[in-house]
């Protein structure tokens, strides 16, 4: 196997200048620059050969008064080090990283100031190792692809591109890049900035390591995050190695209550998969300080009408700890369903065949034409409601989940949920499903994700999540 030609430490869109959401504030470890001092000391300590840094280190929010100097010292310290850095200014930092850069001097390049690639050759041992070809904003938009202007790879020495552009955003006002483009160029690999979550592409052309900011800012920005080791071999191939450094991580997490028979099996069936989620999590990265989830509770259980006052307690008690880890919930959501054959209950008329049936249609995503009433009048109360005035900030920011419809569906189905079971008390059936059979399955787009209790589950995040892009941080 191809010995390393040259090992690089890799990171971007830190945004020095903010500070993560929905954590308590001012807490030192959970800071972008504790973060950034991480990433200064493993870059040492492995002895890499350059950092390589994909741009929009600073905020926009304060880059002049606050990032200026945690940004000088930490180059400063890998400067010291004897390990030189290698940058490209994105549309938050195009008029403060070149003076910061100067500011250190000599062991610190911006590569590509004014939109022009630039090429600089990484030396070690006498011989030449990599070529960095680098390409910078040089104001806050830019509409066309950088690409467009791409030199070429050439020359017998390995070529890694480096650029801060919008991946496969092709209207995107921040330099859209196609990944196509980036496979046929030449280049043994690809550092590219501003994805908001890390991106790692390398089946059948070279690698394109999108790294994600080493510190998450919010929950938009879920999952695992940190540094990147990329080794470039003697034949020209990368690979990408993720360093976990981040000390706050968003996730949104699914605890099933199948088996659950009341209250206090679902409290401790919630704790249980919290406390496994936490243990997880620090064993793969035991930088970890906090984690905040929204959770989601599924499942069917004949302690349904519990559940709602479980969310309750969990928002009211807001944290649990485990193995130095503090879990926050920041959101609960109620997706149980009551333990009953919804078939059977349909049966007949009256009000209880009435809201089975009911159920059964939302379930099966097959609503009948006047269920579709009832959505479209959910959706037009949920409208009504987010067009007051206290959400106007939000979608202004385009941070207003654009599907109302699911939502609608949801509640529609919750309160079907309720005033059936409310009409079963009344009138005690033996139409309940045995526990480890059901019904009918959720209706299309909410299919339960396999796992257990605390199994980390992406489709099913709070029906306010906004849209995830490039330039979304909340």
């Amino acid at each position: 196997m191809p010995g390393p030609r040259a090992r690089l430490l890799v990171s971007g869109d830190l945004h020095l200048g903010r500070y993560p959401s929905r954590v308590p504030p001012g807490d030192p470890a959970l800071a972008v620059e504790a973060v950034l001092r991480s990433l200064v000391d493993q870059a040492i300590e492995r002895s890499v050969d350059a950092v390589v840094l994909t741009g929009n280190l600073a905020d926009e929010s304060n880059k002049y008064f606050e990032a200026f100097g945690i940004l000088e010292r930490a180059l400063h310290r890998l400067v010291d080090a004897g390990v030189p850095v290698y940058a490209v200014a994105g549309d938050h930092d195009h008029d403060v990283l070149g003076a910061i850069a100067d500011a250190v001097g000599p062991g610190v390049r911006v590569l590509g100031r004014g939109q022009a690639w630039e090429a600089a050759t990484l030396h070690k041992g006498g011989e030449d190792r990599v070529r960095l070809v680098g390409w910078s904003f040089a104001g806050p938009h830019v509409h066309t692809s950088p690409l467009d202007s791409w030199p070429g790879a050439g020359g017998e020495v390995p070529t890694v591109g480096v650029l801060h552009g919008d991946l496969g955003a092709a209207a995107s006002a921040y330099a859209p890049v196609a990944l196509a483009d980036l496979q046929a160029s030449g280049a043994s690999a690809w550092l590219v900035g501003s994805a908001h979550a890390s991106l790692v592409e390398a089946a059948g052309g070279p690698l394109v390591l999108g790294p994600g900011p080493p510190q998450p800012l919010g929950p938009g920005q879920s999952g695992a995050h940190g540094a990147w080791i990329v080794e470039v071999a003697t034949d020209g191939t990368a690979t990408a190695e993720a360093l976990p450094l981040a000390t706050v991580r968003y996730d949104a997490v699914a605890v099933d209550l199948d088996g659950t028979a009341d209250a206090d099996a679902i409290r401790e069936r919630v704790v249980t998969g919290l406390r496994d989620y936490a243990a997880a999590l620090r064993a793969g990265s035991p930088a970890l300080r906090r984690a905040v989830v929204r959770l989601t509770l599924k499942g069917r259980t004949p302690a349904y009408r519990a559940v709602e006052a479980v969310i309750g307690e969990l928002e009211a008690a807001g944290e649990t700890t485990a193995g130095g880890l503090t879990v926050t919930v920041d959101r609960a959501e109620d997706r149980a369903r009551p333990a009953l054959d919804l078939a059977r209950l349909a049966e007949g008329s009256g009000p209880v065949a009435t809201l089975a049936g009911l159920a059964q249609r939302l379930e099966s995503g097959a609503p009948s034409a006047g269920d579709l009433g009832l959505i479209r009048s959910g959706v037009e109360a949920l409208q009504q409601a987010r067009r007051a005035r206290v959400f106007e900030p939000l979608a202004r920011h385009g941070r207003l989940e654009p599907d109302l419809q699911a939502e609608a569906v949801t509640r529609l189905r919750r309160q079907a949920y309720r005033l059936l079971d409310e009409a079963l008390t009344q009138q005690p059936s033996d139409h309940a499903v045995p526990q480890d059979a059901s019904a009918t399955g959720p209706p299309a787009g909410e299919r339960d994700a396999p796992g257990g209790p605390g199994a980390l589950d992406p489709g099913l995040t709070a029906s306010a999540s906004p849209p995830t892009n490039g330039h979304t941080d909340a």
